[in-house]
C-alpha cells in the first residue's frame, strides 16, 4: 500500500516537473516606431502567451505569464517621446516590461494582441503592444522635407483592433478649382453598398507619387512605385469584374501638383472620388517601421458611415487568407482621405517596406499580382 502511495506521489511530482520544464519562456523583446510615431513592443515566446497590462502612476506594466530567458536584453533606450526607456525583469515566474511614460494614457491609447507562431515564415508566438504616439512628436522615419506632405496628415488616433490594426483612369485636377479644395465639403450620400460589384464606381488611390516617394526600403524600393503597380493591377481586375474604376493617379505624379500643401494634395485625392460619385474609395500604401522585424497587413478606416469598417474588414480578410504574413487587423484612424471622403473607404498598409523579407516580396510580380487579386476579391466580397 505504501509503495503504491509513494509511486503515485512520484508520478505526480514528475508531471509537475514536466510542466515546469515546458513553461512558457520569453525568448526576445524588441521595440520599434512606425512613421506615425506609434511605439510597438514585441515579445517573442516559445508558446502562446497570457498577459496583463496595468499602471503604477505613469509607469506602464506589461506582465507576461512566462519566465525570462537570461539572454534577453533587460534595459532599452527608445527613440520615443512617450516612453524613452524600458526595463525588462522577471518577477514571480512572470516577465514584466516597465515603461515610465511622459504622460498619462488611457485604454484608448494602446492596443495589445497576440500572434500565433508561423512555421512558414519561422516566426514564433508573439505578444504585440501598440502605444499611441505623443500628439506633439515628430515623425521617427526620416523623409526629405519636400516629400512629407502626405504623411504628416496621417497621424492615427485610437487604434483598437476589432478582433482579440494618398491612389488610377487618368484624372486632371484643374488649377483654378484646386485652390479651393481645402474648404470643399463632402456631402454625397448616395453611394451603394450591396448588390454585387458590377456597375459599382470604385476610386483607387496609389499612395504618394511625384515629389513624394513615400517610405524607402534598405534596397532602394520606393513606396510610390510599389503602390502604383498594385493599384494598376487592381484597376484591371475590377474592370474585368464589371466595376467602373477611377484613379487618383496613373503615373509618377503628384495629384494636386508640385509644392502643394498637405491638405491640398490629400484633398485632391478625395476630390477624384467625389467627382466620380464613387461607391467606395481604396487608398493603397506600404507600411514602415524602425524595427526591421515588424511585418504584416493592416487596414485602416474612419467610422463616418456604417460601412467603413465592413469594407476594411472585407479586404483585410482576403489579404490574411492568401498570405503567410502577420494579421495586424483593421484599425480606426483619423487619416485625412478616409475622414474627408463621403463614401465608405479604407487605407491599406500592405506589409512593411522596412522589413527586408517583405521588401523583397514587393519586387516580385507574383506577389504584386496576388496582392491585387486579394484586394479586388475583398472589394467584391464587400458588395455581396
Amino acid at each position: 500500500m505504501h509503495k503504491k502511495i509513494i509511486c503515485c506521489l512520484l508520478f505526480i511530482i514528475s508531471i509537475f516537473a514536466c510542466v515546469s520544464a515546458y513553461a512558457a519562456e520569453v525568448t526576445d523583446v524588441r521595440w520599434g516606431l512606425d512613421r506615425f510615431n506609434v511605439l510597438r513592443l514585441v515579445v517573442d515566446l516559445d508558446s502562446p502567451p497570457g498577459y496583463n497590462i496595468s499602471f503604477q502612476g505613469q509607469t506602464m506594466l506589461v506582465t507576461v505569464n512566462a519566465k525570462l530567458d537570461e539572454k534577453v536584453t533587460r534595459s532599452f533606450k527608445m527613440r520615443s517621446t512617450l516612453a524613452p526607456t524600458m526595463t525588462v525583469e522577471e518577477s514571480g515566474g512572470n516577465t514584466v516590461l516597465k515603461l515610465p511614460l511622459a504622460r498619462t494614457i488611457g485604454t484608448q491609447d494602446y492596443n495589445a494582441f497576440t500572434l500565433k507562431n508561423d512555421p512558414v515564415t519561422k516566426r514564433p508566438n508573439r505578444l504585440v503592444v501598440d502605444i499611441t504616439a505623443d500628439k506633439t512628436a515628430t515623425p521617427s522615419v526620416v523623409i526629405p522635407k519636400a516629400n512629407t506632405s502626405a504623411e504628416k496628415a496621417k497621424a492615427p488616433v485610437t487604434v483598437p483592433k476589432t478582433t482579440t490594426p494618398k491612389t488610377t483612369a487618368k484624372v486632371t485636377v484643374p488649377k483654378k478649382t484646386a485652390v479651393k479644395t481645402e474648404e470643399k465639403k463632402t456631402t454625397k450620400s448616395s453611394f451603394k453598398t450591396d448588390g454585387g460589384l458590377k456597375g459599382k464606381k470604385i476610386t483607387l488611390d496609389a499612395g504618394h507619387g511625384g515629389s513624394d516617394p513615400g517610405a524607402i526600403g534598405s534596397n532602394g524600393t520606393r513606396e510610390k512605385d510599389v503602390t502604383l503597380k498594385i493599384t494598376k493591377k487592381v484597376q484591371e481586375l475590377l474592370k474585368k469584374k464589371g466595376a467602373k474604376v477611377s484613379m487618383t493617379r496613373t503615373g509618377d505624379t503628384d495629384v494636386y501638383g508640385p509644392n502643394a500643401s498637405d491638405s491640398q494634395e490629400l484633398q485632391a485625392r478625395v476630390d477624384v472620388a467625389e467627382d466620380n460619385d464613387a461607391d467606395a474609395f481604396i487608398s493603397i500604401h506600404i507600411n514602415s517601421s524602425t524595427n526591421k522585424s515588424v511585418g504584416g497587413f493592416s487596414s485602416y478606416y474612419y467610422p463616418k458611415t456604417n460601412n467603413d469598417a465592413r469594407l476594411a474588414q472585407a479586404v483585410q480578410d482576403r489579404l490574411v487568407k492568401n498570405f503567410g504574413l502577420d494579421d495586424l487587423g483593421i484599425r480606426k484612424a483619423n487619416f485625412y482621405v478616409n475622414k474627408r471622403c463621403s463614401m465608405p473607404s479604407t487605407l491599406l498598409e500592405l506589409a512593411f517596406i522596412s522589413n527586408p523579407k517583405e521588401e523583397k516580396l514587393m519586387n516580385s510580380n507574383w506577389y504584386i499580382n496576388k496582392l491585387a487579386k486579394s484586394i479586388a476579391d475583398g472589394i467584391e466580397d464587400y458588395f455581396k
